[in-house]
């Protein structure tokens, strides 16, 4: 039987899920594969710590150059981190091994150089886990929808976040609280800050980009916010005017050869959209394209089993077949992602007690819909709004003569069929 020498970077939370699949599932991947995967080396930080695993067969070491050998055929990268985890893999790729990373920010600031050298040095690339854990994301992007035209992405690519927006809306608790209850049970950091503000969405939806539009899109191309401001009271209004609120990652692609579109902002899905239902840690990820329509993805973006499953299936298919890493071919004309939102969510805080009835004719002619939700002080007030201009926000806000003590703006999710070709906002096109 053909043995596999892997190298190992990283033994935390991912890096023991992977050694421990190829140990508890050696078996089972011998039979399939007619092959033995084989962790020869494991690059860590501190070769003293305390650890729930028992490894007599693998050189545990701090030394890169004793992790990458004559021997290894396949670097496996799960420390996270730009560097030194570029400069290891640049390092692997020329000395010809196959490269399997769950390293989003890595291959999201630098993933179009490595398919370039990976390319050059004729080895594989491969990063499923990068994005959405578990979910086969990237392989249903590469491998299944090669014939279709993809216009739009949507997708609920960070666990932190929709667990807080879940228990936020379904529970009214604050956002400390919430996030205070996920650190206690690890589905957040110490430090949040990349999840909570929407830096690692956007990561994942800068890949997920490139790959569905063949177009060079960086970071900075992304337009995001994040969920910190976010108010119990708003989740409350959304839910009554039959919304959910969520860390939407959204693209967008016009026409063969358009404009594109990138954000990741709070927003307003409605009930009976496919996102709406996605709850707490799980992500989700709908794709539509001219012939598959829509096609919804949905399961545990993270944690170790998914995340390790993710990469352990990659590090299988790196001896199966020569992957096709289509490289973006140009740089596309981008579009603000906060554009493209033609209906808004608007919140006014307003000092007092306010009931439908003290709501002027003209202020509710404005609004498709709006709710109340009083408060000890205050009276919050949502409204949907069509057409939504910031001209049309300020004679909203103006009719309470200085009364509005806090203003939210969300974006809302088109109510529109999927799979249907949209046109740009009039604005973009003169």
């Amino acid at each position: 039987m053909e043995k596999v020498n892997v190298a190992l970077l990283g033994l935390g939370t991912v890096g023991s899920g992977v050694w421990k699949m190829l140990k508890e599932n050696q078996d089972v991947i011998a039979r399939k594969t007619g092959k033995w995967y084989q962790v020869h080396a494991i690059l860590v930080k501190d070769p003293g710590k305390k650890r729930d695993l028992e490894i007599t067969d693998a050189r545990i070491t701090t030394d890169f150059s004793q992790v990458l050998t004559e021997e290894t055929d396949v670097l496996v990268e799960v420390m996270g981190g730009v560097e030194p985890a570029y400069s290891y893999i640049k390092q692997a790729m020329k000395k010809g091994c196959h490269v399997v990373t769950a390293n989003k920010e890595l291959i999201a600031k630098h993933g179009m150089e490595l398919e370039q050298l990976a390319k050059q040095c004729q080895v594989q690339l491969r990063y499923e886990a990068s994005v959405g854990g578990g979910i086969p994301v990237i392989s249903t992007l590469r491998h299944f929808l090669k014939a279709n035209r993809i216009d739009r992405i949507q997708g609920i690519l960070n666990g932190t976040t929709n667990y807080i927006l879940t228990q936020m809306q379904e529970k009214g608790h604050s956002f400390a609280e919430v996030l205070k209850k996920a650190q206690e049970k690890g589905y957040a950091e110490s430090d949040p800050s990349s999840d909570v503000e929407g830096l690692d969405a956007v990561y994942k939806l800068t890949i997920l980009m490139r790959l569905a539009f063949q177009a060079r899109v960086s970071v900075s191309d992304i337009f995001y916010q994040g969920i910190t401001d976010i108010l119990s009271g708003e989740l409350q209004l959304a839910g009554k005017l039959g919304y959910s609120v969520k860390l939407l990652a959204q693209a967008e692609k016009f026409g063969e050869n358009g404009p594109v579109s990138g954000s990741v902002l709070p927003t307003l899905v409605p009930k009976e959209h496919p996102l709406a239902s996605v709850r707490d840690v799980y992500n989700a990820m709908t794709v539509e394209g001219d012939y598959v329509q829509d096609l919804t993805l949905v399961g545990q973006g993270a944690g170790q089993k998914p995340t390790a499953s993710a990469v352990v299936e990659d590090l299988l298919n790196t001896n199966g077949f020569a992957e096709q890493n289509p490289l973006p071919v140009k740089e596309p004309w981008m579009l603000s992602g906060d554009d493209l939102f033609p209906t808004r969510f608007l919140l006014l805080k307003v000092r007092g007690q306010v009931t439908e009835s003290m709501l002027s004719p003209s202020f509710c002619k404005e609004a498709s819909s709006l709710a109340l939700l009083p408060a000890e002080e205050h009276t919050f007030i949502g409204l949907i709004l069509r057409g939504w201009t910031q001209e049309k926000t300020d004679a909203l806000v103006s009719t309470w003569d200085g009364k509005v003590d806090g203003i939210r703006i969300r974006p809302v999710l088109s109510g529109e069929a999927t799979g249907s070709k949209r046109s740009l906002p009039l604005a973009r096109t003169m």
